[in-house]
Formats: C-alpha cells, sequence, structure tokens
C-alpha cells in the first residue's frame, strides 16, 4: 500500500492515522523484510463482505476448500475462549452461528497464524508469546461490551507482528525484546526506531492495511502502546487497545515485571476503560498468576 492508496482509506479518523513520513518509514523496512501475502481466500472472503448482499454460502465453501485452515478454524471456534454453547462440526456450521463477518475475522487470524508461525529457534518464543497475548485479549473480551471475540483474537495476533519482523531483518532484536517487551515498551520502541527507523507498531498498522484488516483494528494496532485516552469515534479502538495493554500487564504479572510504572499505567487505564468488575478482574489476576490461559 503506498501512502497516497492509505490517505484513501482514511475515515472520521483521519487525526489517528501516522504521518506520511513515519508510514514511508514503515513501508521502506517492510520493502526488505521477508513479509509473506495474505492467501486469496482471505481477499475473497473480505471482498464478498462488501458486497451489498454477501453470500455466506459462497464464502463458506471457499473456506471449506483449505482443509487445513478449515481445521483451524474449528479447533479456535470450539476453544474455551469462544465459549459456544455447543461442538461446532463444520465451516458452514460455524458460518450459521457467527456470522460471515465473524468468520471472516476467524479465518484472517488463523491465515495469519499461519503465515507467521515459527517452529524452531529465538524467534518461536516471540511467536508463542503473541500467541498467549491473544488468548488472554480474547478470554477477556467476553468480559467486556463493544468488542467479539474473533475482533479480539484478530488484534491480538496482529498487534505485536511488527516485533516479529523485526526479528526476522535484524540479529539483535530478540535479546532487545526479551528485556523489555513485558516491562518497559516506550523503551522497546525508543530502540526500534534509532536502530530500524521505525517501531513496530507502525509496522503491524502497515501490515493490517495491506491486508484488509478492519480500519478500527489497523488503528488499535497503531495505538496499542499508548499510555493516554485515545480520542476516537469508534469506541473499539480504544477499547481494543485497553484489552491489548490488559493482556500485557497480565503478562508481566505472570512474569513478575508488573511493577514498572509502564505496567501500572496499562493496568489503570485498561480498568478506567474496560467495565470489569472486581471479581472478575481478580480472577483474571489468579488466572494470570496461575498460568490458566
Amino acid at each position: 500500500m503506498t501512502a497516497q492508496a492509505l490517505a484513501q482509506r482514511q475515515t472520521s479518523n483521519r487525526s489517528l492515522y501516522p504521518s506520511k513520513p513515519v508510514f514511508e518509514a514503515a513501508l521502506n523496512l517492510v520493502r526488505r523484510a521477508p513479509v509473506p501475502q495474505i492467501p486469496d481466500v482471505v481477499m475473497a472472503l473480505r471482498r464478498e463482505l462488501t458486497r451489498p448482499e454477501p453470500d455466506l454460502k459462497a464464502a463458506s465453501d471457499l473456506i471449506a476448500l483449505d482443509p487445513v485452515l478449515t481445521g483451524q478454524v474449528l479447533r479456535v471456534v470450539n476453544s474455551p475462549a469462544f465459549n459456544l454453547p455447543a461442538q461446532v462440526a463444520s465451516v458452514h456450521q460455524a458460518a450459521g452461528l457467527l456470522g460471515l463477518a465473524r468468520l471472516t475475522n476467524l479465518v484472517t487470524a488463523e491465515a495469519i497464524n499461519r503465515l507467521l508461525a515459527v517452529n524452531q529457534g529465538p524467534v518461536r518464543v516471540l511467536w508463542e508469546s503473541i500467541l498467549g497475548t491473544a488468548r488472554i485479549v480474547t478470554a477477556v473480551a467476553r468480559l467486556t461490551p463493544d468488542i467479539g471475540e474473533d475482533e479480539a483474537y484478530l488484534f491480538g495476533i496482529m498487534h505485536d507482528v511488527g516485533s516479529l519482523i523485526f526479528a526476522n531483518v535484524t540479529d539483535n532484536y530478540i535479546a532487545e525484546w526479551s528485556f523489555r517487551a513485558d516491562s518497559t515498551p516506550s523503551e522497546l520502541l525508543a530502540h526500534e526506531r534509532t536502530t530500524l527507523g521505525t517501531d513496530h507498531a507502525v509496522v503491524g498498522f502497515l501490515l493490517a492495511n495491506n491486508w484488509k484488516l478492519p480500519e478500527f483494528i489497523a488503528l488499535a494496532i497503531l495505538h496499542h502502546h499508548g499510555t493516554r485516552h485515545l480520542e476516537a469515534e469508534d469506541r473499539r479502538i480504544p477499547r481494543l487497545i485497553a484489552l491489548g495493554q490488559l493482556a500485557h500487564y497480565l503478562v508481566a504479572l505472570a512474569n513478575g515485571t508488573d511493577e514498572t510504572a509502564e505496567m501500572l499505567e496499562y493496568r489503570d487505564q485498561a480498568a478506567n476503560m474496560l467495565d470489569i468488575g472486581e471479581p472478575e478482574w481478580e480472577a483474571l489476576c489468579r488466572q494470570a498468576v496461575n498460568g490458566g490461559w
């Protein structure tokens, strides 16, 4: 996506978009990185969503042509995070229960999962961390209004994907990420800007736009490390950011790095934004400490 194409996509959230120089710095890095292309099925599903009368059966048939992707989607749909009343046995059944928009988000997330999954080495640790955070974001989304589990899961998979790109273009990135990500993310962002000319939030936003993710998810990715309340007409943007920051705080709590100023600010900002009762909040903290995701 060019800077001109990005400008054409902007809507009422115009002030939330990155400046042209910031966007182009991220674009220059991505051009040098081994970034895979999103599968055709995902793009076809998102085109179907834009039709005046989307065809649910045709969309389901598209997904069913990919048995591996179908299996991944059914595994997620039937996981505790989605808490469906009955086991889903087919992608057509999932489409009937969830609707096309939610199913497309899940297919997109699982396609990205398959594209970016790393089988070995230090980068695998980073990817497992992203998946773990996505599970937490999805679980917490059930306790809050406005955000569906499918939207939360897609955001969770994508929000730190820029870090995965960085790990594949520079040798010392993983060490810096391991030291900073769960305690002082602002220092990680500063390191990225100094050494790479951009940061993982902007790169994640760029990829989200290239892969035609919903605008509110792309903007939440861009601002997910923000430490001030974000003024946005679409309330889903600050809510997704709060879900992501709460997930980061819960990971820090599990790792014993939750007392830094940034993690405490993430906790407080999430508490102010999300409508989570005290018993549920305490249960989340216990679950984090016990590793029950």
